[in-house]
């Protein structure tokens, strides 16, 4: 889920915003550009606060690996949060972060595994690491930094369930390896990073430095348009998640999976070429994806006709 800008509770430098300041978890969601917003205003209210924490806590973490790209604060952060889990000697929180207060609040309400929590901060400290993937470890790292953040919506939605979490799964998979093609000349560019295969690139005829230009060739035109079709399938294989759950969740699920379904669109429409940057949605096409998802419960086109 594909995450804004929060201060790690340590001496060391980072993002600009206080995490103890509650009010500003859901400004922050605003400030940061998300195809797929988690936790809109198509849930109910209770379950908007439980995410909007969920979320500040994983943007927090992701800007601290990616935009700092400081692994020393992300240890930092990762330790304060597990310190606050736990109850000193006279029964007090150890320290007064109001994000890692609420979140421990949230955490206790809805019954929330800390694997997801601690295997969301694991990826996020492998972006400090690893530069480069192969298949498997590029699909373990989704399993880590994507997949725990469906599992988390469902849970404060009330759902668990083995077989939705599978579907979820496949989703958030497929949303995070849309953000990397998307982000495939930014992240090479601004982090030397190529989360794809550089297999499977060079499979297609192109090299790493192909990457690097304002405009794709056929041969990484090629080698999106493949990976495109990859994510189809992961998006297709865990629609069903959106007819396992009910009520507001529903609408949520397809108007998110619907605003996945216009960007593959138009990564089609721009013929593979995602290196100019003009493969992002803007407000009015997010504002139409919704309102597609709300309107139809049909499941999309994923694939080219």
């Amino acid at each position: 889920m594909t995450t804004p800008t929060l201060v790690t509770p340590s001496t060391t430098s980072a993002p600009s915003t206080s995490l103890r300041d509650p009010g500003d978890y859901l400004s922050l969601a605003k400030r940061h550009y998300e195809n797929f917003p988690v936790g809109s205003w198509l849930l109910p209210k209770v379950a908007r606060v439980h995410l909007h924490r969920i979320y500040a806590f994983a943007r927090t973490a992701d800007d601290l690996a990616d935009e700092l790209q400081d692994a020393a604060a992300l240890a930092a952060f990762r330790a304060d949060f597990l310190r606050h889990l736990e109850n000193d000697a006279s029964g007090a929180p150890v320290n007064d972060v109001a994000l890692f207060a609420e979140l421990r609040t949230t955490i206790e309400q809805c019954q929330l595994e800390l694997s997801l929590f601690t295997d969301l901060l694991d990826a996020f400290d492998q972006d400090c690491h690893q530069r480069r993937y192969d298949r498997p470890q590029l699909l373990d790292y989704c399993r880590r930094s994507a997949d725990p953040i469906g599992r988390l919506v469902l849970r404060v939605s009330g759902y668990r369930d083995a077989q939705l979490d599978a579907y979820s799964d496949r989703v958030c998979t497929g949303l995070q390896l849309l953000n990397h093609l998307q982000d495939l000349r930014e992240d090479l560019l601004e982090r030397d990073r190529i989360y794809f295969p550089i297999e499977e690139l060079n499979a297609c005829g192109a090299q790493v430095d192909d990457l690097r230009a304002a405009q794709a060739s056929p041969e990484v035109r090629r080698f999106v348009l493949e990976q495109a079709d990859r994510i189809a399938a992961d998006f297709a294989a865990g629609w069903q998640v959106v007819n396992g759950v009910s009520g507001r969740l529903r609408l949520e699920l397809r108007a998110i999976l619907h605003g996945a379904a216009a960007v593959l669109q138009q990564i089609h429409q721009a013929d593979g070429d995602v290196l100019g940057g003009n493969v992002h949605l803007s407000k009015l096409r997010r504002v139409r994806t919704v309102f597609g998802g709300l309107l139809s419960s049909r499941e999309p086109k994923w694939r080219r006709s």
